[in-house]
């Protein structure tokens, strides 16, 4: 009994803390390897170079020359606001993204078994929760291995992977982002963590994670429609 208690202690010490950090720390490395490559930067300047296109190919015989070369340069001088925004997307939001993600799922399965009257067990939760991040950090690894094997940056591990080519509406192409592999095994192990701890059963574990997986992909979608349509806007001269 004594080691079994022993066991219990250590399973629900606190690694909430040191575990995040080290998922942290490896997200910044990742992304830190992704954009010394150049993908992210290649990909933010081809749109806007699509939008200086736009400005060209709209002002022609309407405008003046002069007129169109300053619109031109303003669409090209955007670059370092977009480029600022997602280097903070990448290097704050995504190991922060982490955090709020095990913090919010942890303390949702916990008051939902404090309510129904389970064993609340949050210490157990955040531990585990913190722990489960590793698949979104694996996923991101196998990106970032693929981009450089590859040398290509549109990499995906997600169902936007089996999309012929062609162009797609946005909204479609970022939803479809978050069904990504990693992300839908990361959140089953959250779902089946609640489920095995005995704080929800099966059924409200899954509805949870669903209702966290919906918030998170709304910002996601909003946040991409910005950042892809802020790009790629064309500054019409004038």
């Amino acid at each position: 009994m004594g080691a079994s208690n022993r066991a219990g202690a250590a399973s629900d010490s606190p690694r909430f803390g040191p575990t995040l950090a080290l998922w942290a720390a490896l997200v910044l490395g990742l992304n830190g390897v992704i954009w010394l490559a150049g993908f992210r930067t290649s990909a933010l300047a081809e749109g806007v170079e699509q939008g200086a296109a736009r400005v060209e190919s709209r002002g022609i015989g309407e405008v003046s020359d002069d007129l169109i070369r300053r619109a031109i340069q303003t669409q090209h001088d955007t670059l370092s606001f977009w480029t600022t925004l997602a280097w903070l997307g990448d290097f704050l939001v995504e190991p922060l993204a982490l955090a709020a993600r095990a913090l919010a799922a942890a303390t949702l399965f916990a008051s939902v078994a404090a309510l129904v009257g389970r064993p609340v067990r949050y210490e157990l939760a955040l531990n585990e929760c913190a722990t489960a991040q590793g698949f979104w950090v694996l996923g991101l690894a196998v990106q970032a291995a693929l981009m450089m094997t590859l040398r290509r940056g549109d990499i995906e591990t997600s169902p936007t992977l089996l999309l012929p080519q062609g162009v797609y509406p946005a909204a479609a192409w970022l939803a479809l982002r978050q069904l990504d592999l990693f992300a839908v095994l990361g959140w089953s192990a959250l779902a089946r963590g609640a489920w095995r701890r005995g704080q929800v059963n099966l059924t409200a574990a899954v509805l949870i994670c669903v209702m966290l997986w919906l918030v998170e992909a709304v910002i996601r979608i909003g946040f991409g429609l910005v950042i892809g349509a802020g790009a790629r806007l064309v500054i019409a001269p004038g």
